[in-house]
């Protein structure tokens, strides 16, 4: 049985790689082809696909490059992986429709952090109400 590696993102992080995107797809979030430990493409192709849309976004995103990493552990030949908001999965196959599960990703949630209260004041209060004698 494969290990699923999981981590943790931002929702910004996952916007970026939307963003970078050549074409869209309306299967995933953003798709790309790893075409070994120095190329990231932003375009999903099984062979290769036009000079103008081999951008390396390598080093572009460091949440897409540990992606790539963790994809070239465990295919060390390279291919396309396509992200969603919760998992990253990879096609070995153009016909391939739902891909392998290699990846899981779990969303940061801001946390509200209680703040410290202050300390009661009323000692110093009274402190400070109560008449001051001065020795002579």
């Amino acid at each position: 049985m494969l290990d699923i590696l999981q981590l943790r993102v931002s929702s910004d992080e996952i916007d970026q790689l939307h963003f970078c995107q050549i074409r869209r797809r309306s299967d995933c979030h953003a798709a790309f082809t790893v075409k070994g430990a120095g190329v990231i493409w932003p375009v999903a192709s099984w062979s290769d696909p036009p000079v103008g849309e081999r951008i390396n976004v390598r080093g572009w995103f460091p949440l897409l490059d540990q992606i790539a990493d963790e994809f070239l552990i465990w295919w060390p030949q390279g291919g396309c992986l396509f992200v969603s908001r919760d998992a990253v999965t990879c096609r070995l196959h153009q016909r391939d429709a739902t891909g392998v599960l290699f990846l899981q990703l779990e969303l940061r949630r801001l946390q509200v952090v209680p703040q410290p209260q202050p300390p009661p004041q009323r000692d110093a209060q009274r402190a400070e109400a109560a008449p001051r004698f001065i020795a002579h």
